[in-house]
């Protein structure tokens, strides 16, 4: 690779970083303000550009740059940054909120999923059932 590539790739990921993290920014305000239906169809707005990245990659980065320290964000703030990201790029992209099969708890779980696809984040579907579908 030159470094000319080098560096270029560098622009591309640290740009991938800041779009990460003002989304999640925009979320974490918005996420407590705003019903998850209305939330959902402003993050769904016509994609900003044509960008190609593959999911599993948009959801490793998501992980990566959501993760400080040992903390994380709920999984319903991550899988809104995911969702946004993949519709930015075009992806026909859906949240999806469940709970686990024999869930001890009303605790909920969100991933996002293409084309009935899971694509994350972590862990994803990983065994829960679908209780709604927003998208």
């Amino acid at each position: 690779m030159s470094e000319r590539n080098g560096a270029s790739s560098s622009w591309r990921g640290a740009g991938l970083a800041v779009e990460i993290w003002s989304t999640y920014a925009r979320i974490r305000r918005a996420v407590h303000r705003l019903p998850l239906p209305e939330l959902v169809d402003e993050l769904s707005r016509a994609p900003d550009r044509r960008l190609e990245s593959a999911p599993a990659d948009l959801s490793a980065a998501v992980d990566r740059r959501l993760t400080f320290r040992d903390r994380r964000p709920t999984c319903l703030v991550s899988a809104l940054v995911l969702f946004r990201l993949l519709r930015r790029r075009g992806q026909d992209a859906e949240l999806v909120i469940g709970l686990g099969e024999h869930a001890p708890t009303q605790e909920a779980h969100a991933w996002v999923e293409l084309d009935g696809r899971d694509v994350g984040p972590a862990p994803g579907r990983n065994g829960h059932v679908q209780l709604a579908r927003f998208g």
